[in-house]
């Protein structure tokens, strides 16, 4: 995790939106996936959506040290189980382009989490199946020494936060993290 987060919650989207978390960050919450399908790079189109691939668990700790960053935007998301055998182009395109797919699960990944970032640790926006385990993974993920998050107020969605250097702020909801960074750090 980066030295500060940004965070604000929308319940009914089931959907995070921060800054300051990195793919690094989510191995222990994917310890229970079989792995991860993954999109470098641009998001392609509707009519020739971008190459993914699928990694199993076994090789996510290399890719948490690889550089991420360095390739702008990527997606992810959970499986659960097996690999599934091939990718279509109408999962590829539903994990490219659909909410609603997260809301009802994606029958050949059986997801939990379907996040959208740019520049690893920068901007992250994540649709997850079950707020308990958000709730699990950012207890363990968030350092003690960068500030105390109240879960109960984050799962409410009323506002946005931000931790460093052990202070706690409140902060506005917005997918405009830059505006927020400029003013912060």
């Amino acid at each position: 995790m980066r030295h500060y987060l940004y965070i604000w919650h929308d319940p009914a989207e089931r959907m995070l939106v921060a800054s300051g978390i990195e793919f690094k960050d989510f191995i222990p919450a994917l310890g229970k996936a079989g792995g991860i399908v993954l999109r470098k790079g641009s998001a392609g189109t509707a009519r020739k959506p971008a190459a993914w691939q699928a990694l199993a668990q076994q090789q996510l700790p290399a890719l948490a040290h690889a550089d991420l960053h360095a390739c702008g935007s990527h997606a992810w998301a959970d499986w659960q189980d097996t690999a599934p055998a091939s990718l279509d182009v109408a999962v590829a395109a539903a994990l490219a382009y659909s909410v609603t797919a997260q809301r009802t699960g994606l029958a050949a990944l059986q997801n939990r989490y379907l996040a959208f970032a740019h520049d690893d640790g920068w901007y992250l926006k994540l649709f997850y199946a079950a707020w308990d385990d958000v709730a699990a993974w950012l207890a363990g993920a968030i350092p003690p020494a960068m500030g105390a998050l109240d879960m109960n107020a984050l799962e409410q969605g009323d506002d946005g936060y931000w931790l460093q250097n052990g202070t706690l702020g409140v902060e506005l909801k917005t997918h405009a993290i830059d505006s927020v960074l400029n003013r912060r750090l």
